[in-house]
């Protein structure tokens, strides 16, 4: 028998298997969607001359140690 095919009564190897639960897929397809999204719509207001970013890069930190 080939070693990738097993008999129906034998117990799984759960080290051996690569389940995954599908929720968990399933949010993980939705938080790079959501990524995506936001990426996209940063780059639309960019396009348009919005900065939406929030961040000084000129802004002293003060008087580093």
């Amino acid at each position: 028998m080939a070693p990738t095919v097993r008999h129906w009564y034998e117990p799984i190897d759960g080290s051996a298997t690569t389940l995954v639960r599908p929720y968990l897929r399933a949010y993980e397809r939705h938080e790079q969607a959501r990524i995506k999204r936001l990426r996209r719509d940063t780059l639309w207001c960019t396009t348009y001359g919005l900065d939406l970013d929030t961040r000084d890069i000129h802004a002293h930190l003060g008087a580093a140690s």
